[in-house]
């Protein structure tokens, strides 16, 4: 559009106009110089109609400013044409407004001006970028997010084919946080978060990226690695920070750090898979003790590989319910000999791998969370195949990740309805690393509560302590396999099954030694008064069938 007439007479008839507009509105003419000006920009401005026409660009803005207006001013002059644009403005008070001026060229009298609205969008762009912030940022932390996160590992397989410096992406997962919250609480959690993504931030560089994804975890984006920057170096640095003390409102607290990491020097890696490897080494990290790192290799993601194909596999053996089997490890009472319980083991025939022990696919049931129905199966096959042997109880071990469960208790008690198996023959196994969750020790009483007996398994080789006998009263202890495998070679294998069972004796609770192979062990530990006895030299773990039959024996020779 270019500048007429309008058939307004004079710069008079405009201000009449204009000062009803709430917007600022001012007029200039070719020598920059402001003619009329609204009360609209007066207020804006901050300063009075009589001052502002006074005054010119120059001592109303910064230099910059000034240049960029006049600039302005002269195109719409010369060429005749609206010009909208949008700017930074600042006013009286040195506050940097960002608006959109709209300027155009009018002629009165054969004299040109320029007409200039203004539209203060300050608040609506700072709105725009307080939500691009929250879209890319973690609100606790204050560190990006996965979104950012993930934009800028873009940035970096764009620039990899330019680029010949390595990259690498760190995951982090604190170790123990868990038990953070359940102690102090949620927002000493909160804090502990907060605090650790301090430490993170001090770590890299300003061109790495340090990202919250979510709860206790962690990601870093390494750019331009060398051998003067290792990767492998800034784990080494974060495992340090987390193993320092955390400064709660109600005291100090400690955790550890598990991280996984995968580098690449080429484009050949898509952004998924990047995600992919270094949760794979995280994994890894949390399988082999946490509180270390490890790193991405094709020898790793063949051993992922393969439990995948394992827990697709254990998911439809326990949908088909046919290649999984049950064996029963007899407990033998020390005095007289008899048979006083089974424990329930669980079999798996692999059509493909044989017959698998628990140890070759209980890890990863537990990664996946099959353990809960696979646990559930056992406990349902062992409370029915016993049902009709009143005479000896059933042990069963539970694992973290079950007693973990919300729902653990319930689902426990409705397979003893369902079954009608008593709850006073049944006896649950639990190590000493479950029992450190204070809520499993709550579900635990809720168990014990109803009748069944609870079982300290593999006592001696975790947190063994006194406290956690009287916290739980636990019925039975069971000393570790290995120490009795030791007996005859190393003295403090003597000593601790000795302390074991002088402290059951002290606190009325009964001791079960297992892994029992030798005459020799045998006697020594029926000196000591070990209530119960397992191991091969009294039974191997026996299929359904043969334990049935024994049941079957002992009930005949009891008869005659």
């Amino acid at each position: 559009m270019v500048g007429r007439d309008i058939g307004i007479r004079s710069l008079g008839d405009i201000q009449d106009l204009i000062d009803v507009i709430p917007n600022p509105v001012f007029v200039k003419d070719r020598n920059h110089s402001i003619v009329l000006i609204n009360k609209g920009a007066c207020s804006f401005f901050g300063y009075s109609r009589d001052v502002l026409l006074k005054l010119g660009d120059h001592a109303l803005f910064p230099e910059d400013q000034v240049k960029v207006f006049h600039e302005a001013d002269d195109r719409v002059f010369n060429s005749g044409e609206i010009d909208e644009v949008e700017e930074q403005i600042t006013d009286a008070s040195r506050n940097v407004r960002t608006v959109i001026t709209r300027k155009q060229r009018i002629t009165l009298d054969g004299q040109d001006f320029i007409v200039a609205a203004i539209t203060d969008v300050t608040a609506y762009r700072e709105a725009e970028a307080h939500s691009r912030y929250l879209a890319f940022h973690d609100v606790l932390t204050g560190l990006p997010n996965r979104a950012l996160l993930n934009e800028r590992i873009d940035q970096v397989l764009l620039r990899m084919p330019r680029d010949t410096t390595g990259s690498a992406l760190i995951y982090v997962d604190l170790d123990r946080f868990k038990e953070v919250n359940d102690t102090y609480g949620h927002q000493a959690g909160d804090e502990l978060v907060r605090q650790f993504a301090a430490r993170l931030g001090a770590i890299v560089r300003a061109s790495d990226t340090a990202a919250r994804l979510g709860g206790d975890e962690f990601a870093i984006l390494l750019q331009g690695t060398s051998d003067s920057f290792r990767a492998a170096d800034v784990c080494q640095r974060i495992l340090a920070e987390a193993a320092l003390p955390f400064e709660l409102e109600d005291g100090q607290a400690h955790v550890s750090a598990s991280i996984g990491m995968v580098e690449w020097t080429s484009d050949r890696v898509s952004r998924v898979e990047l995600h992919q490897r270094a949760d794979m080494a995280l994994y890894q990290a949390k399988r082999e003790g946490r509180a270390c790192f490890r790193i991405f290799s094709e020898a790793l993601n063949a051993d992922m590989q393969k439990r995948r194909l394992l827990e697709s596999e254990l998911r439809q053996a326990l949908a088909s319910g046919q290649e999984l089997e049950m064996e029963y490890q007899p407990l033998f009472a020390t005095r007289g000999e008899h048979l006083v319980a089974f424990e329930a083991l669980v079999r798996w025939k692999h059509p493909r791998l044989g017959v698998l022990q628990p140890a070759d696919f209980f890890d990863v049931a537990e990664e996946s969370g099959l353990i809960l129905p696979l646990g559930e199966w056992v406990l349902d096959r062992a409370c029915q195949t016993l049902f009709d042997w009143p005479q000896v109880a059933l042990a069963i071990h539970l694992s973290p990740s079950q007693l973990g469960s919300d729902r653990v208790v319930e689902r426990v008690l409705a397979i003893l309805e369902r079954t009608g198996f008593e709850a006073e023959r049944l006896q649950l196994e639990v190590t000493e690393h479950t029992i450190l969750d204070l809520r499993a020790v709550e579900k635990l009483k809720q168990l014990r509560a109803t009748g069944i007996k609870i079982v300290l398994k593999d006592f001696g080789t975790g947190y063994s302590s006194l406290s956690y006998l009287q916290k739980l009263n636990i019925d039975k202890v069971k000393i570790d396999r290995s120490f009795v495998q030791d007996l005859a070679n190393l003295q403090e294998s003597k000593a601790i099954i000795k302390a074991v069972a002088r402290l059951g004796r002290s606190l009325g609770v009964a001791v079960t030694a297992e892994g029992v192979e030798t005459e020799a062990q045998r006697a020594f530990l029926r000196s000591l008064g070990c209530a119960e006895l397992q191991g091969h030299l009294l039974s191997r773990p026996l299929e359904e069938e043969a334990a049935l039959a024994l049941l079957q024996q002992l009930s005949a020779d009891r008869a005659a």
